[in-house]
């Protein structure tokens, strides 16, 4: 699990952020991010596709109103079979809907409380990486965990220090 695809909405500042702030942090201690290449692309590139191949899991900002690139990334990688997490906030419109897919995720963040989006993502990382030995199992599954809190985290400040 030491390579993660974080995504997030085009011309999604917070999104953005969080991911490269996600990426720097993972680096210090041995975890793979990776992003999408968007540079002048209004369509998933061969580098992205790439990326989301090599990558154990997925991570989705949906913050802001979702954009069609983001939704290409996430079709490739259900296509893929890859784990996705789809993290949205209270607005109806950021949500992007994958019913009956085992292996998708969609947690409501309350950036007043993480902890419950955090549990769920937790429980879902348990149940997609079962087949690992049980002691590289909840080590992976614990620093996975902790990243996405780390990224819980930093969307919740910006999202918090930017409406006030």
């Amino acid at each position: 699990m030491k390579n993660v695809f974080i995504t997030y909405n085009n011309n999604s500042e917070i999104g953005e952020n969080t991911a490269l702030r996600m990426q720097t942090l993972s680096n210090l201690y041995g975890f793979s991010v990776f992003l999408p290449f968007r540079i002048g692309k209004s369509t998933i590139s061969q580098e992205t596709k790439e990326r989301i191949n090599n990558s154990r899991f997925i991570l989705a900002f949906s913050i802001g109103k979702y954009s069609k690139i983001l939704r290409d990334e996430l079709e490739y990688a259900l296509s893929k079979n890859k784990p996705i997490i789809i993290i949205y906030d209270r607005k109806e419109k950021n949500k992007i809907h994958f019913p009956n897919k085992n292996n998708v995720k969609e947690v409501l963040i309350d950036y007043y409380n993480t902890d419950e989006a955090l549990h769920q993502i937790s429980n879902f990382l348990d149940e997609q990486f079962n087949d690992i030995k049980l002691k590289q199992q909840k080590n992976e599954n614990a620093i996975g965990t902790a990243l996405v809190g780390i990224g819980l985290g930093l969307l919740a400040y910006w999202t918090l220090s930017d409406s006030k």
